[in-house]
C-alpha cells in the first residue's frame, strides 16, 4: 500500500495538528471536481458480426476521472500491475512511442488498425508506469476467446476490451460469456467491457401478430403511427446491417422470424440469398444492404413470421450503419436493454460513456441496461456498471481520429484507474477492489444505481480514499 504524503507529513513533522485539519479536509470537505465503427467496404457479411465500439494528448478524461490527482499528490501510477487491451490492432505503435505517448508494450499479436493504441494512449496517460500488453481480437470470436486466455496467462490483473459480438445469444450467456466468467474466476482478475453504442436505433418488444390481407403473412406490430413497417432513408453508397433475435432457447429454436426490407415506393425486396445469414439451428436473422447509387432510397422494414400457433416471444433488433434519423420510427429510440453478450455478465464491469464536456449527461449512443436473460433462468442483470468520458483527445496514430468517440474510449479510462489503485493495494483482491471503484464513484442520475449510468462516473480519488481507510481505520471521522 503506497501511504498519502499528508500522512508522511504527520510522521515526520511536528505540526500534528495543521496536518491533520488538512488531511481532513482533503478526504471529506473538498468538493468533487466534479456507434459501431464503419463497415470496411471489402468487408464480408459475416465480418459485420463483429463491432468496435469507437464510435496533446493527455486525456481530458484523466482530470475528469481525478485519477491525476493520485499520481501528482501520493504517487500512484500502476507500478507492478499489467493491464491487457483487446481491440483491433496497434498498427501505429511505432509512430505513437515516438512522439512519447506510449512506452514499450508487450504486442502478443498485432492486429490491423489502431484502435488498440488509441486504447494504450489513455491507460498510459492514467497508469503511466503500469505493464501494458495488447492482443488484437483476431475477427472472431475464436481467436478472441485465445485473447483473452493468452493475456490472462500473461498476467494480466486487468483486462479489457470493446468488441460486441452480434453473433453470441443475447438472452442467454454464449461461449464467449461463459468463457470469460471462468478466465476471470480461475485468474483473480477484472474484466473491463464496453456496454456499446446502440441506444438510438434498437428495439425490444414482444411480437404482436397481425395477418396481412393480400397475402396472408403474419406481420409483426411495432405501434404507434407506423403500425407493421419501419421507414428507413438509406443514404447514397452506405452500407446498413440488421441484426434480430428472438428469446427462443439458443440451441433449440422453436420459432422463425424474418425480414421483409423492401423499395417503399415499388415494393421490391432489398434482400438476396448473398445478404441475408438465416441461423437454422439459433434464432437469429441477421442481414446487409447496400446502396450503392448516388441517391438515397426510401425503404420499409418488416418482420414477418409462419409461425401460427399463436405462442410468440419477444423480438430484439439492431440497426447499424444508419444514423437515428434515418431510422423513422420512435421504437427505434429507445435505449432500454440494449447490452448484450458478454458485456452481461455479471462478474465483467461493463462501461457506459459520458460526454467528456458535460460529464452528468449520459452519451446518447450509449447502450443502457438492465439485461433481460431468459435462460436457464429469467433474470434481470443490472447493466451497465459505471461510466467514464468518451470523445477525449488522443494522438490520432496513423489513421485513427485524434477525438476518440464511443464507449471504446470509455472503457481505458476504467481500466487505468483500477490499474492505478491496485497498485497501491496490490494485496487485495479482485472483487474488493471492485467494490470501492462502485462505491466510489460519483453518483449520477437516480440515487444509488441506474440503468443510465450505473453507479455512476468512476472516481479515482474516492476509490483510493475508501481503500486506504480500509487499510488504516483510525482515519475514520
Amino acid at each position: 500500500m503506497q501511504m498519502p504524503q499528508v500522512y508522511i507529513i504527520m510522521k515526520l513533522q511536528h505540526y500534528q495538528t495543521v496536518t491533520i485539519i488538512f488531511f481532513i479536509l482533503f478526504l471529506f470537505v473538498l468538493p468533487d471536481m466534479g456507434i459501431a465503427a464503419e463497415v470496411p467496404p471489402d468487408a464480408s457479411l459475416c465480418d459485420t458480426l463483429i463491432a468496435t465500439n469507437a464510435g496533446e494528448s493527455i486525456t481530458k478524461g484523466d482530470i475528469i476521472v481525478r485519477s491525476s490527482g493520485l499520481r501528482n499528490y501520493y504517487g500512484v501510477t500502476g507500478k507492478r500491475i499489467r493491464v491487457g487491451v483487446i481491440a483491433d490492432g496497434v498498427e501505429s505503435l511505432g509512430e505513437s512511442q515516438e512522439s512519447d505517448e506510449l512506452p514499450d508494450v508487450i504486442v502478443l499479436d498485432p492486429g490491423y488498425g489502431d484502435e488498440g493504441t488509441a486504447m494504450l494512449e489513455i491507460i498510459h496517460d492514467i497508469a503511466p508506469d503500469a505493464t501494458l500488453l495488447f492482443h488484437t481480437y483476431g475477427g472472431n470470436t475464436t481467436h478472441f476467446t485465445e485473447a483473452v486466455q493468452a493475456l490472462a496467462d500473461a498476467g494480466c490483473r486487468v483486462i479489457c476490451d470493446d468488441l460486441c459480438f452480434f453473433s453470441q445469444p443475447m438472452f442467454e450467456d454464449g461461449e464467449v460469456a461463459k468463457n470469460i466468467s471462468r478466465v476471470i474466476e480461475e485468474n483473480g482478475l477484472i474484466y473491463v467491457t464496453v456496454a456499446g453504442n446502440f441506444a438510438q436505433n434498437h428495439y425490444q418488444g414482444r411480437f404482436r401478430p397481425i395477418q396481412n390481407a393480400e397475402n396472408g403473412a403474419i406481420l409483426h406490430d411495432f405501434g404507434g403511427t407506423t403500425g407493421t413497417i419501419i421507414p428507413l432513408t438509406l443514404p447514397p453508397m452506405s452500407t446498413s446491417l440488421y441484426t434480430m433475435q428472438w428469446d427462443d432457447p439458443w440451441d433449440n429454436p422453436i420459432s422463425d422470424y424474418d425480414f421483409n426490407i423492401t423499395v417503399r415506393e415499388t415494393g421490391e425486396s432489398l434482400l438476396t440469398d448473398a445478404t441475408v445469414i438465416e441461423f437454422i439451428d439459433h434464432p437469429f436473422e441477421h442481414a446487409l444492404i447496400l446502396n450503392d447509387t448516388d441517391h438515397p432510397v426510401n425503404a420499409s422494414l418488416q418482420i414477418r413470421t409462419d409461425n401460427n400457433t399463436g405462442n410468440f416471444g419477444t423480438i430484439e433488433i439492431f440497426i447499424r450503419g444508419l444514423s437515428p434519423d434515418d431510422v423513422l420510427a420512435d421504437c427505434f429510440k429507445d435505449s432500454t436493454d440494449s447490452i448484450f453478450g458478454h458485456a452481461a455478465v455479471t462478474e465483467v464491469i461493463t462501461v457506459g460513456s459520458v460526454s467528456a464536456d458535460e460529464h452528468d449527461t449520459i452519451s446518447p449512443d450509449s447502450s443502457c441496461g438492465p439485461v433481460t436473460i431468459r435462460y436457464p433462468n429469467s433474470t434481470i442483470r443490472n447493466k451497465p456498471d459505471i461510466c467514464a468520458p468518451t470523445n477525449v483527445q488522443i494522438s490520432g496514430a496513423g489513421q485513427f481520429p485524434s477525438t476518440f468517440p464511443g464507449t471504446s474510449a470509455a472503457v481505458p479510462h476504467v481500466a487505468g484507474v483500477i490499474a492505478q489503485v491496485w497498485s497501491a493495494f496490490p494485496d487485495k483482491d479482485s472483487k474488493s477492489i471492485k467494490k470501492a471503484l462502485f462505491e466510489g464513484s460519483t453518483d449520477l442520475g437516480a440515487s444509488g444505481w441506474d440503468s443510465l449510468f450505473g453507479y455512476g462516473l468512476v472516481n479515482a480519488d474516492r476509490t483510493y480514499r475508501i481503500l486506504f481507510n480500509q487499510e488504516m481505520p483510525f482515519f475514520r471521522i
